[in-house]
């Protein structure tokens, strides 16, 4: 990515997830080339709808799949399915978990089991159907198991995003057998999981099956798109269910209302198609070299905090990674400003995540990148950190930046720019390599 001032950066935020395959893949500005010339007419159902729930439902295993805009409109179609079918309107969830902008998922929770909203200009009467609990605890099993007859659905997120390296199978497990025997609907929010761990993505790694799975980001290639998929059960609340012509069939389901002008977007199903068809093609190793090059990073980087013993430490789920804070300490929000003047794309307190197109070289620079930036705080005393014998911190050396003056050119024609570490610097013309620069030492 380059800012405005020409600044580059290596993009780690990656569109909070979005842009597995990095920005603009090839594949999906194809597909989009090609919709774009055939017409992106809004309304009428689409050839491509089909395509894509086709794709949703073979990869990750489902009966049924729907489209929608968002993630946020899925987990609110998924929740109105398994309060449709259940008849009932109380639903779990977790605290740390995030489940999109909808007003009843706002929320946080007390010991008491009171749900509140957690923004400003939500309703409270928005969350009383919301009882939230501790993820991953015996007690949260407990309560459920005193709540299921009053249950409509359990609503997941399996790997909470603020939470990587938290994986609950034993709790994962118990609570689908749990929900699976009282009838009630088990919803895994799939919105950042979906496709990135696996092409089942969480229900994969727990080796379980959810009654409602809600997906975006990834099988969007970069568009605006989320999805449904589960069980027939729930899915037929969208239509009434399956039926044909030429005989007596006819939706039978009850029904809930769900739509919306942009739903099933021709660009949107363009470049769904095109990740999903990539996906497929490429095989489960896409996910497997992905994930273990993240994990690798991930394992360079807490080297690197471990043995300097800062406060700080890196998690990652797949190939979503997040830096953690040991404990607090002042000035702790320096180190992502020094991260992104130091060329990565990073927002503070943010997942991050690794795509395809991240190369070796991409990841080595993020590294180092960091690892640049601990020692400008180490320099300036601005993170706890360990010290030698001697009292000096046992670091990189940090470069010193010489002065430059900017208002006269040393040598004639010299033009002003950068140097590598982002600093004024003059650069003439190299005879060696025509129409390249190279940097004056002054």
């Amino acid at each position: 990515m380059w800012d405005i001032d020409g600044n580059e950066y290596v993009d780690v935020l990656n569109g909070f997830g979005s842009n597995m395959f990095g920005h603009s893949p090839q594949f999906v500005v194809d597909a989009l080339t090609k919709q774009l010339e055939q017409g992106y007419e809004v309304g009428p159902q689409h050839p491509l709808a089909g395509e894509l729930t086709q794709l949703i439902c073979e990869l990750t295993g489902s009966d049924r799949a729907a489209l929608c805009n968002t993630g946020s409109e899925a987990v609110l179609g998924a929740l109105r399915m398994a309060r449709t079918v259940t008849g009932k309107n109380l639903v779990v969830a977790f605290n740390n978990s995030y489940h999109g902008i909808n007003d009843e998922v706002i929320v946080r929770g007390t010991k008491k089991l009171k749900s509140m909203p957690a923004s400003a200009g939500i309703m409270p009467g928005a969350v009383e159907n919301m009882l939230i609990l501790d993820y991953g605890t015996d007690e949260a099993l407990q309560i459920i198991k005193q709540h299921l007859h009053e249950l409509a659905a359990v609503l997941v997120e399996p790997v909470q995003s603020r939470m990587a390296d938290f994986q609950p199978k034993e709790f994962i497990t118990q609570l689908r057998a749990m929900t699976q025997e009282a009838d009630v609907a088990l919803i895994f929010d799939e919105v950042i999981t979906g496709f990135r761990y696996a092409q089942g993505g969480a229900q994969e790694f727990y080796g379980v099956k959810a009654d409602i799975a809600t997906y975006g980001k990834v099988c969007g290639g970069g568009m605006p798109i989320g999805a449904m998929a589960g069980t027939k059960k729930y899915m037929d609340a969208l239509d009434g269910g399956m039926w044909q012509y030429g005989d007596a069939s006819v939706p039978e389901a009850g029904v809930t209302y769900f739509a919306g002008t942009f739903v099933r977007h021709p660009f949107a199903l363009a470049a769904g198609v095109a990740s999903l068809q990539h996906l497929k093609t490429q095989g489960p190793q896409l996910q497997q070299q992905l994930n273990a090059k993240t994990k690798g990073m991930v394992e360079q980087l807490n080297a690197f905090c471990y043995a300097l013993d800062l406060p700080i430490a890196f998690t990652n789920f797949a190939s979503l990674f997040k830096m953690k804070y040991k404990h607090e300490y002042p000035f702790s929000e320096f180190l992502f400003h020094l991260w992104r003047m130091n060329g990565v794309h990073v927002l503070d307190g943010f997942p991050c995540f690794l795509t395809t197109s991240h190369t070796e070289a991409d990841v080595q620079f993020i590294v180092d990148a960091f690892k640049k930036s601990v020692n400008e705080l180490i320099a300036l005393d601005l993170i706890p950190h360990k010290k030698t014998t001697n009292g000096q911190a046992k670091t990189e050396p940090v470069a010193v930046t010489k002065k430059v003056d900017v208002s006269k050119p040393p040598v004639p024609n010299a033009r002003l720019g950068k140097d590598p570490q982002g600093n004024p610097a003059w650069f003439v013309a190299d005879p060696a390599r025509p129409g390249k620069f190279m940097m004056v030492q002054q």
